[in-house]
């Protein structure tokens, strides 16, 4: 199978879409599918990072657009017209399927051409922007995107969603044919005996018998990371023996250092068996995002033996099993209600390493190779011709 992959996020950028759509890629390239991916430029020494990771596979064809970050979130980037090159290169590759990753100018050009072309284009949704617009004081914006979003993922014959609950909340916004894709774990990276963990511990100064509270993902407004803060503050309040361990970065650090003090280490992006070994120096997981469509990093801590404290929002919900593996807390309740939560494992050992045990154990279930293996089986459904048929009368 000859797959064309068109993203505006891809590594060597650290977040939850860049790490889904690689194993896809290798995934496919362990089948033995031959791949283009199109994706942005992102500088010279980001670009080396990635030759040294692999690029330019065997099987892999990689064209990157010239692209801008954006202003209000740096870590994203903007392709750039014209996009002839990227056009000219699907026609060249003469692909099977074009899966569409993202939605902005270099995923709209992509889908205006494959769609004139009369190629079978598949989508994933990844992101619930509209939902963002509110944290960059941009909330007038909101419906303007949703209407987007769903114009653009409804001229596909699929789109590929991470979560039963996104699943529910897309489809009463009227997107259509939507099929669900959820998000696995390297459960031999991700684990809690890393050979690393001790030495992380001891370089950030935590003591052994210190419980450790782990945060991972972007340090930013959507992450809803300040009233994560107000609730850490209360939890070290009240248990002196907790130090806390953020692993990101992003526009909120410098406030979130100066709210939580000595009491946090911030050691920026990590990746690899870096980010594994940093991982598994955590004793418990806390998350408050209300913006996520699954969450990969509540996956990826659970495997290293944490259990999750979280808000009940968005996928985030259908991955922590209340009592089992995590604690949820409602959405509308207030910080010390969070730290209520984080509070009641961090005094009661013998209940989280339980709940640490069983997250280990749902974890290894959820393995990236039936997940992918199950996505490309998807793919040969939408290159039939009957698909093609019944997407276009759907999406005209």
């Amino acid at each position: 199978m000859r797959v064309t992959l068109v993203t505006e996020t891809y590594f060597p950028q650290v977040n939850g879409v860049s790490r889904t759509l690689g194993e896809l890629v290798k995934h496919l390239l362990e089948r033995g599918d031959e791949v283009q991916l199109i994706r942005p430029n992102y500088g010279a020494e980001a670009e080396r990072t990635a030759d040294r990771e692999g690029d330019g596979t065997d099987g892999l064809r990689v064209l990157r657009v010239k692209s801008i970050p954006m202003p209000f979130y740096m870590e994203l980037f903007l392709p750039l017209p014209p996009f002839g090159p990227a056009r000219r290169a699907i026609d060249e590759f003469r692909p099977d399927v074009v899966h569409i990753a993202t939605e902005a100018t270099l995923g709209l050009a992509a889908l205006r051409h494959v769609r004139r072309r009369g190629l079978p284009v598949v989508s994933s949704f990844h992101t619930n922007f509209d939902q963002y617009s509110r944290h960059y004081r941009v909330g007038w914006s909101k419906g303007i995107v949703c209407r987007y979003l769903r114009w653009f993922h409804n001229r596909t014959r699929e789109t590929y969603v991470p979560s039963p609950t996104t699943i529910g909340e897309l489809t009463t916004m009227g997107f259509e044919r939507l099929v669900l894709w959820p998000r696995g774990v390297d459960g031999t990276l991700f684990r809690p005996d890393r050979p690393g963990r001790a030495a992380v511990r001891d370089a950030l100064g935590f003591a052994p018998d210190d419980t450790v509270i782990s945060y991972v993902g972007r340090i930013a407004p959507e992450k809803n990371v300040g009233y994560l803060a107000e609730a850490l503050a209360q939890v070290a309040a009240r248990a002196p023996g907790v130090k806390v361990i953020l692993v990101g970065d992003g526009p909120s650090r410098p406030e979130l250092e100066r709210r939580l003090g000595p009491i946090a280490r911030f050691v920026g992006y990590r990746t690899g068996e870096d980010l594994a070994d940093h991982y598994a120096a955590g004793d418990l997981f806390a998350f408050s995002s209300l913006t996520e469509t699954f969450g990969n990093v509540v996956l990826e801590a659970m495997a290293s033996g944490m259990p999750v404290v979280a808000l009940r929002a968005g996928g985030v919900g259908d991955t922590v099993r209340e009592g089992v593996n995590g604690l949820l807390v409602e959405a509308g309740d207030p910080p010390s209600r969070f730290a209520e939560a984080l509070l009641s494992l961090v005094i009661d050992p013998g209940r989280r390493v339980a709940m640490a045990h069983a997250a280990r154990a749902f974890a290894l279930t959820q393995t990236w190779d039936a997940i992918m293996g199950g996505l490309r089986d998807r793919y040969e459904a939408a290159i039939r011709p009957e698909a093609g048929v019944v997407a276009l009368a759907a999406g005209r």
